[in-house]
């Protein structure tokens, strides 16, 4: 079931707003998830409620104040977390094997999940954030290193840019 059905099915889309959404993704080449956020048609908030609730999943509130392992946040790359809004929340070993948590703010996102659990190699704990609050974290919690090209990096490009011009 995706998000759009299971939210009609409780009677938060109307079939105007199905048609809206529809009408929304194909004009702007996005997600039914970031056409229902940026409509307002529902709040971050009710998403992850819902989402959370549907699915079965925890749900996970204020996860920009969380303290994080530098370690396990940078399991997932900075421009990937960010784009995908996802975060690694933590891990848990005490059951003999290897387990993150990890929060996103579309769970109906099948294939962010599937690049998620190919890039850790570890089994994954899914849990519903708001979008908002997984972005802010990954903005506030990774290293500038892992946000900003290294030093060197630029200096190469720019070498390289101005070799070109001459």
């Amino acid at each position: 079931m995706d998000a759009i059905s299971a939210l009609s099915d409780r009677g938060l889309i109307t079939e105007d707003q199905r048609i809206t959404l529809a009408s929304f993704c194909n004009r702007w080449n996005c997600s039914v998830f970031q056409a229902l956020i940026e409509t307002n048609i529902i709040s971050e908030s009710d998403f992850a409620d819902q989402a959370a609730d549907i699915l079965n999943l925890p749900r996970v509130t204020n996860i920009k104040s969380n303290s994080f392992d530098k370690k396990i946040l940078g399991l997932l790359p900075f421009h990937f977390a960010r784009s995908h809004a996802c975060v690694v929340l933590g891990s848990d070993d005490s059951l003999g094997y290897h387990k993150i948590r990890v929060a996103i703010s579309d769970p109906w996102d099948f294939r962010s999940r599937q690049m998620v659990e190919d890039l850790v190699h570890v089994k994954v704990e899914w849990c519903v954030g708001e979008r908002s609050d997984v972005i802010e974290a990954i903005d506030r919690h990774f290293p500038i290193s892992s946000i900003v090209p290294h030093f060197w990096e630029t200096l190469a490009g720019n070498s390289a840019l101005k070799n070109a011009l001459d």
